[in-house]
């Protein structure tokens, strides 16, 4: 029986995407969770894998088209297999599909005449293959796209093609006024008129689709949860010395414990102690994970990812290494899965790299906590009545609550605080 694959949503709001490539042909066989195309989201262009096995029968939509969550963009089934699919066809505005009502696509080929062979339709802004935020850039620029050469799959045209387009008319222009002989008088100079005010439109930059995503998500994330903050000094002397020592023992087999390793570990060892932390509020009740998902904040020149190392529970501080170390390279390249984006089940925000102290973070849906971490850093500390140096770091829970109290959030924190000032339990 034919398989519908639809539009998955691959992160948290998400209301469409763009399917930038095609992986496969109709007509070619594939195996289950093989990748058959490339999707943009608001945050990145992930690889879609097929949920089952077959042959494409069918692909529906073409690259370049923004399709909604859950609209049906390929057919599996097997080779020859007679499939019919009615349903409305919802394109959005900016795709180069044109929208279609109630389209009945069967995989019989239709007999081919002089009457229906189709004619090169006019070019026109919509049939221009284009990402969304290379269309709203050339808007605002007051660039026609049919004048940029797209460097996209298919020719389909990018932010950066648009950032980079000059017009060739522009260009000649500018060779004119060069080449103008001395004794030919120049226009009068124009002074600029300025706004009076410092918020013009001609001041307004677009927002990226990432920062529109950002801009929904944590918008809704502090108008929907009613966040509370707990902070606390983590004495890191010992944390540090350990990591050390581990790092000199492993140095040969490339193994490599950061502050951050063992920040993921102690909680996850502190997540099982308090699992209404690794749970989320729908309608009016708590639904706890299965699993621990620990996801980690990742910026980059476009903005904050949070993907997370999935079913991470029972791993080993070397384990989670490598497993955070895998998560930031293919994020960087763009090869994460989409549960991997949207899996995460408590979040963890680390600035210590900028030599910030502490600051506080904000939940990302649908997760009801994040652990926002600064720097370690060196400083006098009483132990014992006496004045000694100590590595100290602040730790700061946000927490959602409608799931969890002031005291259950000095708890939590106190139970990582405990883990990483005594971290050999964590490894032994």
């Amino acid at each position: 029986m034919a398989t519908e694959l639809r539009m998955p949503q691959m992160g948290y709001d998400m209301e469409e995407g763009t399917v930038v490539k095609w992986l496969v042909q109709e007509g070619e066989t594939v195996k289950r969770n093989a990748p058959i195309a490339e999707i943009e989201t608001d945050k990145a262009v992930v690889e879609f894998e097929t949920e089952t096995e077959g042959t494409i029968l069918k692909i529906l939509a073409s690259e370049g088209s923004v399709i909604p969550v859950g609209q049906t963009i390929v057919v599996v089934g097997s080779e020859g297999e007679e499939f019919t699919i009615t349903e409305p066809l919802q394109v959005t505005e900016d795709s180069d599909t044109p929208v279609t009502e109630n389209v009945e696509i069967s995989n019989k080929i239709p007999e081919i005449s002089e009457n229906n062979v189709a004619t090169d339709p006019e070019i026109t802004p919509s049939s221009i293959i284009a990402s969304p935020i290379a269309r709203k850039l050339a808007e605002d620029l007051g660039i026609p796209l049919s004048k940029i050469q797209g460097s996209g799959p298919n020719g389909r045209i990018t932010k950066t093609d648009v950032e980079n387009f000059q017009d060739s008319d522009d260009e000649q222009v500018s060779e004119t006024i060069s080449t103008t002989p001395e004794t030919t008088q120049a226009p009068p100079e124009v002074t600029p008129v300025k706004s009076s005010s410092n918020n013009s439109p001609s001041d307004k930059q677009p927002l990226s689709r990432m920062r529109q995503q950002i801009a929904r998500v944590t918008v809704k994330s502090k108008s929907e949860k009613p966040h509370f903050y707990v902070s606390a000094e983590i004495d890191m002397t010992r944390a540090m010395a350990l990591r050390k020592q581990i790092n000199e023992q492993l140095s040969p087999e490339g193994v490599k414990i950061t502050v951050n390793d063992l920040i993921v570990k102690a909680s996850i060892e502190t997540l099982k102690k308090f699992p209404k932390f690794n749970a989320y509020y729908e309608e009016d009740g708590i639904v706890y994970n299965d699993s621990i998902n620990i996801a980690i904040a990742i910026s980059d020149d476009e903005g904050l990812i949070v993907p997370a190392i999935l079913d991470c529970g029972d791993k080993s501080l070397r384990q989670i290494s490598q497993m955070v170390k895998d998560l930031a390279q293919r994020s960087s390249n763009g090869t994460l899965s989409p549960q991997e984006y949207t899996g995460g089940t408590f979040a963890i925000s680390n600035l210590g790299m900028y030599d910030v102290t502490s600051f506080v973070a904000i939940i990302h849906p649908p997760q009801s906590a994040v652990l926002a971490v600064g720097t370690v850093t060196e400083k006098p500390v009483v132990k014992d009545g006496e004045i000694v140096i100590a590595q100290t770091m602040v730790g700061t829970i946000s927490a959602d609550h409608r799931i969890v109290d002031g005291a259950e959030g000095a708890e939590f924190l106190v139970a990582v605080k405990s883990l990483l000032e005594n971290p050999m339990s964590m490894v032994v």
